[in-house]
């Protein structure tokens, strides 16, 4: 066997792997826009001034799981919440640009008490602060898709 065809093959096997190596450090990037959903944390708002006001459908709200023995529910962990929920919503309408855009669709952790009851396809105004939410408050019943826009700005935020 001539060492010109293997050389091939080892030079092919090599940038093959190299180049896969690359996509996948940089698949974040690469494949941003295909992937419109904004990952968003939890804090509470302690007086802070909100950067930006949304009005969400929210999708699916599911128990967040706690990890090996339950370790993740730990209090003396730092990002660990009371009873943590993880949601995902359709954004509606923003009072001005910001982390969310309306069309695109955000995911957050939030403490289940903080949902004041709101479930699955009901529509919410949350507060934004950098890349968290810091509240959210459940339309009144009166309040459609349509009229959410409006009510933004008069949405409790606690």
């Amino acid at each position: 066997m001539s060492t010109r065809p293997q050389r091939f093959r080892t030079m092919a096997v090599t940038l093959f792997a190299l180049a896969l190596t690359v996509l996948n450090l940089l698949r974040e990037e690469t494949f941003a826009m295909a992937d419109p959903l904004v990952q968003l944390g939890w804090e509470w708002r302690a007086e802070r001034p909100l950067e930006q006001r949304v009005g969400l459908r929210l999708v699916k709200i599911e128990k967040e799981g706690g990890g090996l023995f339950g370790l993740g529910r730990s209090p003396s962990l730092g990002g660990s919440l009371p009873d943590a929920q993880r949601v995902q919503a359709d954004v509606l309408a923003i009072d001005h640009p910001g982390q969310a855009i309306v069309g695109g669709k955000i995911a957050f952790r939030i403490p289940k008490v903080e949902l004041r009851g709101a479930s699955e396809g009901a529509l919410v105004a949350v507060g934004i602060i950098g890349r968290s939410v810091v509240c959210l408050a459940p339309a009144p019943a009166e309040v459609t898709e349509d009229l959410l826009a409006g009510w933004l700005s008069e949405a409790p935020c606690p």
